[in-house]
């Protein structure tokens, strides 16, 4: 049997390529890992958390819906991190804008979201620690 696939990307289209990517390494601290395509079809690709995803402006002929409120398919992604508390408050430095404040989802698990370009929502979670014993 072949090894199972792994995780590659997750794929965003964006109405304005330079002011997502902005958004995504100013407010995120993500990295531009590579640039493809054409001038006229550019995909920018954003390393974030460990994870790949690409932006890509919507191209001549596609006819894409809004972004908007809850839908079927990708709500969200989920960044990992040691304070969610502390790590909204640098986001929001940055400029992201707070669409869930931070709160306990269950003892020790913390949860926010931020909002970006395009509705893109962004889960900021904090599990708790394992202790050396565990």
């Amino acid at each position: 049997m072949p090894n199972p696939p792994t995780f590659d990307h997750v794929h965003f289209y964006c109405t304005d390529i330079a002011a997502s990517e902005s958004w995504f390494v100013n407010v995120l601290g993500a990295q531009v890992a590579d640039r493809r395509g054409s001038a006229e079809y550019p995909t920018v690709v954003v390393s974030v958390g460990g994870g790949k995803i690409l932006l890509r402006k919507q191209l001549e002929g596609e006819s894409l819906g809004a972004s908007g409120p809850p839908r079927f398919g990708l709500d969200h992604f989920g960044l990992l991190a040691d304070d969610v508390r502390d790590t909204v408050e640098e986001f929001r430095a940055r400029g992201a804008v707070v669409s869930s404040e931070p709160r306990e989802l269950r003892p020790g698990v913390f949860v926010a979201f931020v909002s970006g370009p395009d509705d893109i929502r962004v889960e900021i979670l904090q599990r708790p620690k394992l202790s050396d014993g565990q």
